[in-house]
Order: C-alpha cells, then sequence, then structure tokens
C-alpha cells in the first residue's frame, strides 16, 4: 500500500507532545529564582531538547533526560522548575504511554495554575488538550486549545498561538468543516508572518496549500514553505514531510523519486525515523513504476523494515509488508507475496491491539483522574459543613437543626447524583471499548475479504498442478474452494459495519442462522415476522451484535434437540426470542466471567433495550430482547 505522507497540517498531532515544549522563548520563560540561575534554566532547556530529540527513536534515552529534568527541579526548590520539568517528563512518555504523559502534563498544570506561571499553562493546556483529541474526545480538547490560545495571548507567546491555531485547524478539518478550517490557518500564518515566526509560518502555508485547486499552485506553497522552514534549523522533519507530500503528487516516478531521496537525506539528518520509513515506502513504489521491482525490494529490506523494527512501530511495518506483497506481485512471486501479505496482517493485528490498549489505558487514566477531583471536591465540602454544624450548634440550636435535616437531603442527593454520573461513567467506558472491537473487527474483515482472491487463485493453481488424472476428483474439489470462498467473503461482510448498515435487521439474520447451520448439530429454526419500523444503523448493528453472540454459543454448545429464534414486531416495540434445548449453565457464575453475555447486557443498555436471560444447569437457555422503535413507548423494568 502506497503511503500517502500525511500533510503536514496534520504533523502537530503526532508531534504535539515535543514541539509544544520545545524551547520556550524568553518572553513566556522567566529565568528561575533570578540571574544567577541562568546556568540551571540552560541546563533544564537543554534535557528538554534532548528528550523531544529521541523520545520515538530512543524512548528509553529520553526517559532518562527527562528524569534528569526532574532531579534537578527538585533540587532547585522552585515551583516553575518542577512545572517545567514535569512537562518534559510527559513529552518522554507520549510515544505509546499516554496515561503516564497525561499524568504528568496535569502535575504541570496543576502547579502552574496555583503558583500562576502563565508559560507552563499554555502549553500544558495545549498538551492537553491532544490527549483528549487522542482519547475522541474533541468538545475537551477544544476547552483546552480555547485556554491555550488566552494563555499565549496574555504572555505574548506567539509560537505557542500559532500552534493552537494549527492544531484547531486539523480538528475543524477532521469534523468535516473545511471553512473554519481554512480560517483557523490563515489566523496562523497571520500571526506567524506578523512576528517572524519562520517554522510556524511554514507549517501554516503547507496547511494551507492543501486547499488550492490546481495541483501546480499548490507545489508552489509547498515549496514556498520548505523555503521558509529552512531559515532555521531543526526543521528536517516538517521539511522531509512536505517533499513526501510532493512526490506523492507527481505523475513522474523519476522525479518523485529525487523529491523522496532528497526527503530520506533530510529526515536523517534530523533523526526523524517515521518520515524517513515513509519516504523507503514511496520510493519503493517510484522503482516498481519505473519497473525495477528489485531496488524496490532492495530499500525495504535493507533499510525500511529494519528501522521499523527498531522502532517496535508495528504499523509501519504493516505498510511495509503491504508494500513487499506489491513487490512480490510485480516480479511475479506470488508465493512471496502471500507470505508478505501474511506478515502485513500480523503486524496490523499487533498495531491495532497496541492502539487499543493505549486508548483504554489513558482513558482508565481520564476516568480515575476524574474520579479523585470529585472525592476532593466532596470532602473540602464536608470539612466545610461540618465546620458550620458546630458553629451554628454553639450560638443558635434550633438553626443548626434545620441545617442538619437539609444537609442530610443534601448528601443523599449528591450521592444519588455521584452513582449516577458513576454509571455514565461506565457506560461512556464501555461504548468506547466496544467501538475499538467493532473498528478491529472492520479491520480484520477488510484483510480478510483482501486475502479470500489470493488465496482462491493460489489454491487453484495448486490443483491444477497436482494433475490428480480424476476430472471429477478435480471438479469436486474446485466446487469445494469456490464455496469456501464465498463463505469466507460473506463473514467478512457480516464483520464490517459498513456492509451490516446496507441490510435489515431480518435480512442479517436470515444470513447468519444459514451460514451456522452448516457448522450446527442440531436443527435452527428462524421466524423473523414482517418488520414495519426501521431500525437505526447503531440499533441494526448492536442488535445483530446480540444475536450473533448468542448464536456463536449455541451452536457451540447444544449438541442435541434444537434451536428456535423468532424476530417479530409488537406494539411499537421490536421483540426478539431464543430458546434451545442446550445444556444451560449457572447464571451467577458465568454473568460476571463472560465477555460475550457482558457485552450483550452493555449493547441493550446503549440502544435503550432490556435483555433479559433465563437458564439453569441442565434445563436450555432463553433470551428475551425487548427494544421500543415507538418513542412513545417504554419498556417496563
Amino acid at each position: 500500500m502506497k503511503l500517502i505522507p500525511v500533510s503536514l497540517v496534520l504533523i502537530w498531532i503526532a508531534l504535539f507532545f515535543g514541539s509544544c515544549n520545545h524551547n520556550p522563548s524568553h518572553e513566556s520563560l522567566s529565568v528561575y529564582n533570578g540571574a544567577k540561575n541562568v546556568a540551571f534554566s540552560d541546563s533544564m532547556n537543554k534535557f528538554d531538547s534532548l528528550t523531544n530529540a529521541y523520545k520515538i527513536s530512543n524512548k528509553n534515552l529520553a526517559k532518562k533526560y527527562a528524569k534528569k529534568a526532574l532531579s534537578l527541579a527538585f533540587q532547585s526548590n522552585t515551583e516553575e522548575a518542577l512545572s517545567h520539568a514535569f512537562l518534559i517528563m510527559g513529552v518522554a512518555f507520549s510515544y505509546q504511554n499516554s496515561d503516564s504523559s497525561y499524568f504528568y502534563y496535569s502535575r504541570a498544570l496543576k502547579i502552574a495554575q496555583k503558583h500562576n506561571i502563565d508559560w507552563v499553562k499554555s502549553k500544558a493546556f495545549y498538551n492537553l488538550a491532544m490527549m483528549y483529541l487522542y482519547a475522541s474526545d474533541q468538545k475537551t480538547a477544544l476547552i483546552f486549545l480555547d485556554s491555550s490560545i488566552t494563555s499565549s495571548q496574555n504572555i505574548k507567546d506567539f509560537s505557542m498561538l500559532s500552534n493552537a491555531y494549527n492544531t484547531l485547524g486539523n480538528l475543524k478539518l477532521d469534523l468535516g468543516d473545511s471553512a473554519d478550517s481554512k480560517v483557523m490557518y490563515d489566523s496562523a500564518l497571520r500571526i506567524s508572518k506578523r512576528n517572524n515566526i519562520s517554522k510556524q509560518m511554514g507549517i501554516a502555508m503547507a496547511s494551507l496549500s492543501r486547499f488550492e485547486k490546481q495541483n501546480v499552485s499548490s507545489e508552489k506553497m509547498r515549496k514556498t514553505a520548505i523555503e521558509i522552514l529552512k531559515r532555521q534549523p531543526g526543521n528536517e522533519e516538517e521539511i522531509a514531510t512536505i517533499l513526501n507530500n510532493i512526490g506523492a503528487r507527481d505523475p513522474n516516478p523519476d522525479t518523485a523519486r529525487k523529491y523522496y531521496e532528497e526527503a530520506i537525506r533530510i529526515a536523517q539528518k534530523g533523526n526523524c525515523s517515521e518520515v524517513e520509513i515513509n519516504a523507503y515506502n514511496n520510493l519503493a513504489y517510484s522503482f516498481i513504476d519505473l519497473g525495477k521491482p528489485e531496488k524496490a525490494e532492495e530499500f525495504l529490506i535493507k533499510y525500511a523494515i529494519p528501522l521499523a523494527e527498531g522502532l517496535e512501530n508495528y504499523d509501519l511495518l504493516s505498510n511495509l509488508y503491504d508494500t513487499y506483497c506489491d513487490i512480490s506481485i510485480a516480479s511475479g512471486n506470488k508465493g512471496q507475496a502471500l507470505e508478505n501479505e501474511r506478515k502485513s496482517l500480523q503486524m496490523r493485528i499487533k498495531a491495532d491491539a497496541r492502539q487499543a490498549s493505549d486508548q483504554v489505558r489513558l482513558l482508565a487514566a481520564l476516568l480515575n483522574v476524574k474520579n479523585k477531583e470529585l472525592r476532593i471536591q466532596n470532602n473540602e465540602k464536608e470539612i466545610q459543613k461540618r465546620d458550620n454544624k458546630i458553629t451554628m450548634i454553639i450560638f443558635f440550636l434550633s438553626v443548626s437543626l434545620m441545617l442538619l435535616v437539609m444537609t442530610i437531603i443534601l448528601y443523599n442527593w449528591k450521592i444519588q447524583r455521584n452513582k449516577l454520573k458513576y454509571q455514565d461513567s461506565l457506560l461512556n467506558s464501555a461504548k468506547k471499548l466496544i467501538d475499538i472491537e467493532e473498528n478491529l473487527k472492520g479491520r480484520v474483515a477488510m484483510e480478510l475479504h483482501d486475502l479470500t482472491t489470493p488465496f482462491y487463485t493460489v489454491m487453484m493453481q495448486q490443483i491444477e498442478k497436482a494433475r490428480i488424472g480424476d476430472l471429477q476428483v478435480e471438479t469436486e474439489l474446485k466446487n469445494h474452494l469456490s464455496v469456501m470462498t464465498e463463505s469466507i467473503r460473506e463473514i467478512s461482510h457480516r464483520m464490517d459495519n459498513n456492509f451490516i448498515g446496507q441490510l435489515t435487521i431480518g435480512e442479517l439474520i436470515k444470513g447468519l442462522c444459514k451460514d451456522l447451520q452448516h457448522a450446527s448439530v442440531v436443527n435452527i429454526y428462524c421466524n423473523i415476522y414482517p418488520l414495519k419500523e426501521e431500525l437505526t444503523d447503531e440499533e441494526t448493528i448492536h442488535l445483530y451484535r446480540m444475536v450473533q453472540e448468542i448464536m456463536t454459543n449455541a451452536v457451540k454448545y447444544v449438541k442435541s434437540g434444537e434451536i428456535r429464534l423468532s424476530i417479530s414486531e409488537e406494539s411499537g416495540m421490536f421483540v426478539i426470542l431464543y430458546k434451545d434445548s442446550g445444556p444451560g449453565f449457572d447464571e451467577n457464575k458465568i454473568r460476571n466471567k463472560g465477555l460475550g453475555i457482558s457485552n450483550i447486557f452493555e449493547r441493550a443498555r446503549m440502544i435503550n433495550a432490556k435483555a433479559i436471560l433465563r437458564t439453569s444447569p441442565g434445563q436450555g437457555t432463553q433470551w428475551n430482547i425487548v427494544l421500543p422503535v415507538n418513542p412513545k413507548k417504554k419498556i417496563e423494568i
């Protein structure tokens, strides 16, 4: 798969932890405790720069420098130095340890707010906004970006102000608001031009080049951005990324190759490994287009893949092996192509698993911080209430009794409200986990679908090469292979939410029962009565996944008797009834342990449905699922 490098607009999403903390300006960063500690301030800035330089290529070394900065800050015994050190620690843990990074940025912000350290506040607000973007909480991210803009304006930190507008442009573009996005980029460009800030000026100009209708004018703006970025050292990553973008848009493989080679050279100079890997990947496709697949293979094996392995970047490795597959196809080596496609799938699964794990840990950290803040606020309120009660008891006994009653009522109300908030938090966490699961299923479905055709082609060739001699046997083998291939495609379709959204719930469940009947030793009876009301895509997906989980368990455990499933609509209620003659189970033991059963109840809650399970050992299993499709109807619990 050819990598089109991300436009320079998005560099801040990948580099926000380091670039926004690097080399604070003299307007915003005061020297700790006066001129006598200038050397100490320089040491902190040095550790800041080194941590940013190694945060991706050598995470352990980056953490080592960050810890030295923290140790130095404790020695200085100043709040400004300590908050700066926590910012540096956040940078060191930003790559693949987002929960730890969030902890340190929050510590830095807390100290800065308490002691009014404005330059730390603007950067901490900015970094925390990026954390919430990573956690898909755009609303909170917008609040923190607005705070960063306000703080930057107050201290006239125009570099950070331009960064914040660039990031707002990225966010608006992700939300589909291209007009507002362009306004944000224009603001970033205007501020950087007015204050002669070359790095932010080049980034904003490269971002605005995306809105040019003509490729010639877009390329001209990118080249201008490169010249601006070259005015000062340290912008190698941005320059290399722009060169990658220009090469990707150039239809001439020879010209594109020159841009990629220049991007590689600059990326190596700036120790920008990920940009360098992307450039190697694109360069490989240029050699494929030039009819030199052996040259493309050399660059991947000798440079790109070892670099990605050293970074343990499974996402890049998946793309590289996918490219290697295309190279093998161009070379006529289909066996090697299949092996490389298999490796690409393995790397993709690892990358998705790592991302999911990192996001779950980050969400857990965010939830934990919110809960701690809530507990602290409640404790502070309780202490003040007790003091007030003591005072009122001493002077006004009658009034104190009234206040006591009111306090008890208010306390109970707060407990109930906190319980509701906690339940909402659990539901939101469950939604995010299920979204991650659905995205993973979609990616696996896409990879499974893409592998089906090469598998079918290779197996057909192998059957023909085997020269069985018996035409009937050979025909049966080919027929069985065709049926199996089609079944794999159907399975991949039913794993993909995009496919699920194209069919009705009745069509989906009919297909599911048909597929599972082949794997079941008992009869499956599926009755779908006429349905008048239409379900939303979200309701269709969740109901289908719930039935899919129930039926899959049935095929696994029901060995005799029958399985019955019916779907109907009654009085504005969508009703699913399931019953089998299987072995049943102890609901109290399985309910808290079975992830599949827990998912059924969580999905029901997410669409305001009611799921009821009735089972016991030796008595089979029953499920009743009811969804109100008429808003005026309510489920009685």
